[in-house]
């Protein structure tokens, strides 16, 4: 009986032991992040070095930047914001103080080949994701001390406590190619390859969207 008890209660331990070790950085957070100015708070976001390119969110455009982005910024964005594009990256940054609120690039007719680039880039550069979801979307979220792990993020959602889970920021890839995991994306995008050659040589393609964006600062950078 006490083998059974101690087997038993082992998964029980790992999980409250998680946990306990990471409560105080990304989970239960004692500091009020809304209540922070602006400055404050781009100031935290930056030292989480996340972005495209050299765009790193929560850090001010530099002037060559500045200037690039007086010119292609033929598009639609919030008062008080400029949207520019630079090569495949857009950038989104506040008008006033040139801080760069949030990045993303987007590759409309992304093959099987385009796919594993991207997914091995990100997993290269941010480790393994926090989570999927709907099968279509990878998340990489980030608390105060880096990257929330994944055996976290499942342990406080099977509390039904993901309320307590301070994100700060994320780095987000979706596919318009909708199946159960991201493996299973890869195998159905071989399969359809396979049954186009019955009748045309046709390359699957999906809608690829890498957004680095932090919540958080975009709602401060809204506000009237």
């Amino acid at each position: 009986m006490k083998n059974f008890v101690t087997v038993c209660y082992r998964p029980l331990l790992f999980t409250a032991v998680l946990v306990f070790c990471l409560c105080g950085t990304s989970l239960g957070q004692v500091e009020d992040y809304n209540a922070l100015s602006k400055v404050e708070l781009q100031e935290k976001i930056a030292d989480l070095q996340l972005g495209l390119g050299s765009y790193v969110i929560g850090t001010k455009l530099t002037q060559e930047q500045i200037v690039l982005s007086g010119k292609n910024n033929d598009y639609k964005a919030y008062p008080g914001t400029v949207k520019f594009k630079d090569g495949e990256i857009f950038i989104i940054a506040d008008v006033d103080s040139h801080v760069v609120i949030a990045v993303y690039k987007r590759n409309k007719k992304a093959n099987k080949n385009d796919f594993k680039v991207a997914i091995s880039e990100l997993m290269l550069h941010y480790g393994e994701p926090t989570a999927e979801a709907h099968g279509k979307t990878i998340y990489w979220n980030f608390g105060s001390d880096g990257l929330i792990p994944e055996e976290l993020y499942r342990s406080v959602k099977q509390q039904g406590m993901l309320d307590t889970l301070v994100v700060l920021a994320t780095v987000k890839f979706t596919s318009t190619e909708n199946v159960e995991t991201m493996t299973d994306m890869i195998d159905m995008m071989n399969k359809k390859n396979q049954e186009g050659k019955d009748v045309k040589q046709v390359d699957v393609t999906s809608d690829n969207y890498v957004m680095v964006q932090s919540d958080i600062l975009t709602k401060k950078y809204m506000e009237k």
